[in-house]
Order: structure tokens, then C-alpha cells, then sequence
């Protein structure tokens, strides 16, 4: 399965510094070793990460055709500007884990193990040590 998070985040806010420790883990080719069924083939998540004067809303998409599901995680930017780098990265997996496990867990798609992919993907969050 194709796993991605990526970011639209405010420089202040440190989110892309945060993203690079993700990256630095693996998470792209542990996933991309797991199938869970056709139903789905894809997930990317973008952490967001604005002025809240923009007003911007969570989407949540599933394409059918392409057969991926595109998440945003909404972070304060307030928040994660006075916090530290630990507190950032707490910040980001709890609430990385917390909407993919709401998201993931609501939609029904066909030919797709959700309950497999979340029991990963809070396996590798503890492995890693991000959670």
C-alpha cells in the first residue's frame, strides 16, 4: 500500500522539521511491503498547519477511481509554535493517530482489511517510538 503524509504548514510552526523524523523512520517502504486488499491502494495524509484567520476546513476524500484516501490532520499553529521539538512531534503523532484511526475506522471500503491497516499502523507509531 501506497502511505504518504505530507504537510501545507506554516514555517513557524516547525511541522516540516517534524515530517523529516517521520521520514527518517521508514514508514513509506513499511507500508509499501503490506497489502490490504484492492478495495484500496492508497492514503495520504497532509498535516495542516495555517493561520487560523484562513478558515480552512478538514477534507476528508476517498477517490473511488484511484482508489486513495486523502486525509487532512488539522494542527494549532499557536500551539505548535510555542511548543518544543518533543512537544511537536507529540502533537503530530497523537493527532496523526487519532484522526487516520477515525477516518479509516468510519469509511466502509470494499475489499479493504481497515482493521489490519490500523493494527499496523499503530505498530509501527509504537515500534518507531512515535508513540
Amino acid at each position: 500500500m501506497r502511505f504518504n503524509i505530507l504537510c501545507d504548514a506554516d514555517w513557524e510552526s516547525r511541522v516540516d522539521q517534524v515530517l523529516n523524523g517521520l521520514s527518517d523512520f521508514g514508514y513509506r517502504q513499511y507500508f509499501e511491503e503490506r497489502d490490504y486488499g484492492s478495495g484500496m491502494i492508497g492514503i495520504t495524509v497532509v498535516l495542516m498547519c495555517q493561520d487560523p484567520g484562513l478558515n480552512l476546513k478538514q477534507r476528508i476524500r476517498f477517490s473511488k477511481k484511484e482508489k486513495k484516501l486523502y486525509i487532512d490532520v488539522m494542527l494549532n499553529l499557536t500551539e505548535m509554535k510555542a511548543s518544543n521539538t518533543e512537544q511537536r512531534r507529540n502533537i503530530v503523532a497523537t493527532h496523526l493517530v487519532s484522526s487516520v484511526h477515525e477516518v479509516v475506522a468510519k469509511r466502509k471500503i470494499e475489499e479493504f482489511n481497515s482493521i489490519a491497516f490500523i493494527s499496523d499502523f499503530d505498530n509501527w507509531m509504537q515500534t518507531t517510538g512515535w508513540l
